[in-house]
């Protein structure tokens, strides 16, 4: 029998590169008969849905208690700069499971799966050096792939405790919960929900955060979340009193967090810090103590939802492959700390509304490329929250009282710069402010390198993404595709001026529809801002002979402010299978005071015809003309108020467990 030494002798392998090739999984465990044995951390993530930071007692909240996962913090590492990257869950996911910005591989649509690369799952990697992996059981990773194979197990039942996990074999499992998840808090209306205050949580009382205003629906939804978050608390609890039962815990490394920020309107699926800031605490059993350079305790140094792969791999003692974008900051391999945090937002529903951030954690820079859509288009599952039905039955009435009501539905800066130290829920913006010039363009500048150093496939139409049998990742990193084009159309989106015409009507004769597709959103920047009162013959030919809605109708909402506004409201009124940029311009009052009624009669009908999401949508559009109450969105009133009630009755149970 040969030997290891010998092995290693003739194949110029050195112990240490013997140890990184059996955990990498080029090499098996066994090798020769002759077993290698190496002690490593388990990994237990407990994860949680649509969670602040703020929220939890541990980060400040001066009401809401979370004594379990404060005593973890305390006695480990409470990271104050943790990001989610994306603002919802499913590219939130994408982005943790791959190591990668979810725009690298197209993956940053919410609930749109499309051909991504194979093999770019990290938990493979820690089944090839020997760890057992588990998910209980999310998976949402936006990809064609197969979700589940890169587990051992993944389902209702997967957990460290199976009896698949060989003797002393470490673990790396994941566990999440719903507790918190905004789906409980659709009910719609506020009858039958339970009396907070006696859990201490009484709406009356409870410091609201500045960007909301003060509604009765708004305080009771917080509420009701936080309750959710100390039911979080309460379950983290069973995993920690099993880890110990089982003689685990002084051997395990536990992460905590929320997938994104928050269920309050403004916050999840939004691109600001209530979206993307989320509470993130590792503790690390004294054992494994050597594995942190940091201090325990809170710890300011920025990390990301991009850096859990490579950390979970360094802490496992792998080098994460060169493919990864995300840097570890734990472990063997952490090294390097990153200056800036990076955010993306691809969607909010069916509307496409690409946004980058950046942030140093002092400033924070928004770009917004389709600027002229304001924050709050209709989110059909979102808007079943109370908090929003009523935050626009307050503004479509006329009724806010504060400017901090009216942003969502009037925002449409190209770009936002707040100071995070005075203004941290961003509601002043600075971009005026000359004193920032110089950061605003250290920011600006920053965020367009990323961009193009990740790949950012975020310009990306609806259409492409939809297409099964190509692999766009695949097609735009072949010789001759012309990404910086694309890039440097969406950014134009912030800076276009009359003197860019000439330019974009030649762009729109392009055979590449996302070129035509920024093109098209260019022009319409301009007619928004009054400076396209002659429409290009171009720009009316594509919005009539296209085949993809998503260019044509983006066409016709320019062609609104131009002299061929009436060709644009014939295309409205004939083609209202997709009401996305008509839900755009009915958010402009003056616009809507001489909508033809052939267009309106046309909404009308669509909206009782109660089917699906473009009914609603046509119903949200009759909320911002006035001829409908916001609480009667969804039709249907008596099935509505008694799904409503179950949802307001029922409490989450604390689920699931680790047996």
């Amino acid at each position: 029998m040969v030997k290891i030494k010998e092995f290693t002798k003739k194949s110029k392998i050195k112990g240490k590169d013997l140890t990184f090739l059996l955990l990498s999984g080029a090499l098996p465990a066994t090798l020769f008969g002759t077993e290698i044995k190496q002690e490593r951390p388990n990994i237990l993530w407990l994860t949680f849905e649509d969670t602040s930071d703020y929220e939890l007692s541990c980060y400040g909240h001066p009401v809401n208690k979370t004594p379990v996962i404060d005593g973890l913090a305390e006695n480990g590492l409470q990271f104050m700069n943790a990001y989610s990257n994306g603002p919802q869950s499913s590219p939130s996911r994408s982005t943790i499971i791959t190591g990668c910005y979810a725009p690298t591989y197209m993956m940053d649509w919410h609930r749109l799966e499309v051909t991504t690369p194979q093999n770019i799952y990290f938990p493979q990697l820690m089944r090839n050096a020997g760890y057992f992996c588990t998910n209980n059981q999310k998976t949402d990773y936006n990809s064609r792939n197969n979700d589940k194979a890169c587990w051992d197990e993944c389902g209702n039942n997967a957990t460290y405790n199976s009896p698949a996990r060989k003797k002393d074999q470490p673990f790396f499992a994941v566990f999440n919960c719903m507790a918190t998840h905004m789906s409980r808090l659709t009910s719609t209306h506020l009858e039958g929900r339970r009396n907070f205050a006696e859990e201490n949580l009484d709406p009356a009382t409870l410091p609201l955060p500045p960007h909301v205003p003060d509604l009765k629906e708004i305080r009771s939804d917080y509420a009701f979340h936080l309750e959710g978050v100390s039911d979080v608390d309460k379950w983290v609890n069973i995993f920690i009193n099993d880890l110990k039962e089982k003689k685990l815990f002084d051997n395990t490394i536990i992460f905590i967090f929320s997938d994104h920020g928050g269920c309050l309107p403004r916050g999840k699926g939004f691109s600001y810090e209530s979206s993307y800031k989320v509470p993130l605490v590792v503790y690390i059993p004294p054992k494994w103590q050597h594995l942190s350079k940091m201090p325990i305790g809170k710890n300011h140094r920025f990390v990301a939802f991009v850096d859990l792969a490579p950390t979970v791999l360094s802490l496992a003692g792998m080098k994460a492959p060169k493919s990864m974008q995300g840097l570890p900051f734990l472990g063997k391999y952490d090294t390097t700390e990153r200056k800036y945090n990076y955010g993306f937002t691809c969607n909010q529903a069916s509307h496409y509304t690409p946004i980058r951030t950046i942030t140093d954690g002092r400033f924070k820079y928004i770009r917004r490329y389709i600027p002229y859509k304001p924050d709050n288009l209709l989110n059909a599952f979102q808007w079943r929250m109370p908090s929003n039905l009523y935050w626009d039955k307050t503004y479509f009435e006329d009724k806010c009282s504060n400017p901090v009501c009216e942003l969502p539905y009037v925002r449409n800066e190209a770009e936002l710069f707040y100071d995070l130290s005075t203004d941290p829920f961003e509601i002043n913006n600075l971009m005026g402010d000359t004193k920032y010039a110089e950061k605003i363009n250290e920011l600006r500048m920053e965020l367009s390198a990323h961009i193009r150093n990740t790949g950012d496939l975020g310009f990306a139409l609806l259409s492409t993404r939809r297409d099964r049998d190509k692999c766009f990742y695949d097609i735009v990193h072949t010789p001759g595709y012309d990404l910086e084009e694309k890039y440097r159309l969406m950014e134009l989106t912030a800076t276009v001026a009359p003197k860019d015409i000439p330019f974009l009507i030649k762009k729109l004769n392009s055979r590449d529809p996302e070129t035509r597709f920024w093109s098209v959103i260019n022009l319409a920047v301009l007619a928004k801002g009054g400076n396209l009162p002659t429409a290009p013959i171009e720009l009316v030919r594509i919005m009539q002979q296209s085949n993809d809605s998503q260019i044509a109708s983006e066409s016709a909402y320019a062609l609104c402010y131009t002299d061929k506004r009436n060709e644009a409201f014939e295309y409205f009124a004939t083609h209202t299978q997709n009401l996305t940029s008509l839900e755009v311009l009915s958010m402009d009052k003056n616009l809507n005071l001489i909508l033809p009624d052939k267009i309106k009669e046309k909404i009308r009908n669509k909206a009782i015809e109660n089917k699906n999401e473009t009914s609603t949508m046509a119903r949200k559009i009759l909320v911002n003309w006035g001829e409908l109450p916001a609480e009667k969105l969804y039709g249907n009133e008596e099935k509505e108020f008694a799904d409503g009630l179950k949802l307001n009755k029922n409490r989450r149970p604390l689920v699931p467990t680790p047996n």
